[in-house]
């Protein structure tokens, strides 16, 4: 198991952020895939193609014997990724399901069977324009490696999830606000994410407390947050916070 360097993560936002054909977003999956030893990830958007399209964007990089059986179980009425991911503003981690009920049970198993992996994370995002997305990864950890592993994806797709979102309304022809932060607005919403508080991130980034709030003051009001933590929460959503500042 392993997770992208800094150096390959900064390289890896980069490419995602040159994309421009929705052609080019199978084979941006897979890399991704291999990058983070994963055994799959998948996009699924609602609202990002063109206005008024009612129609989901996917792109998976799942068998076509899996997408073949899902579509014939009517899987997506219980998927329970797509039942509670929509629901949720945070990472969901697959362990964390309800397996008592006997058909998540099984769509899990045979999920497992069709070599989609033993883990699986999803990464919910929400635009700005009411568009969603979630961005699931999934691998063949066992439960002592992903404890390990479990971080790293978390911290990484946390940012990358918000890049790829961007990446497919761009090629669905929508045209999204840009939010501009300074590097030390980043740097005291990265921290803060990482649950420091204002004296804390002070100490770290050698500025003063006043200092420090007049950043998170700014970013909160360029996010329309209400708290800084709600500012560092949308700013990962959006792509905008990256690992090892």
């Amino acid at each position: 198991m392993k997770s992208a360097a800094t150096d390959d993560f900064y390289e890896l936002t980069e490419t995602i952020d040159k994309v421009r054909e929705t052609e080019s977003i199978p084979n941006l999956l897979q890399s991704i895939s291999h990058l983070y030893g994963l055994k799959t990830i998948a996009y699924l958007g609602v609202g990002a193609t063109r206005l008024g399209d009612t129609e989901p964007y996917i792109a998976v990089t799942y068998s076509p014997d899996w997408v073949a059986h899902y579509k014939n179980e009517n899987y997506l009425f219980i998927d329970p990724v797509i039942r509670e991911g929509f629901n949720r503003l945070m990472p969901l981690d697959w362990g964390d399901f309800d397996v008592s009920e006997g058909r998540t049970r099984q769509f899990l198993g045979e999920a497992v069977e069709f070599g989609l992996g033993r883990q699986g994370l999803t990464f919910p995002v929400r635009g700005m324009r009411g568009d969603r997305a979630l961005v699931t990864i999934t691998s063949e950890a066992n439960d002592r490696e992903w404890q390990g592993v479990r971080r790293h994806y978390t911290r990484d797709f946390q940012a990358l999830s918000g890049h790829l979102h961007e990446m497919v309304l761009r090629t669905g022809g929508i045209e999204t606000p840009q939010i501009n932060l300074s590097k030390r607005q980043v740097e005291c919403l990265w921290w803060t994410s990482q649950g420091k508080r204002v004296p804390e991130i002070a100490i770290i980034l050698g500025l003063s407390h006043h200092t420090v709030k007049d950043y998170l003051e700014e970013a909160r009001d360029k996010l329309n947050a209400t708290s800084n933590s709600h500012a560092a929460f949308k700013a990962a959503q959006q792509g905008l916070l990256f690992p090892g500042l």
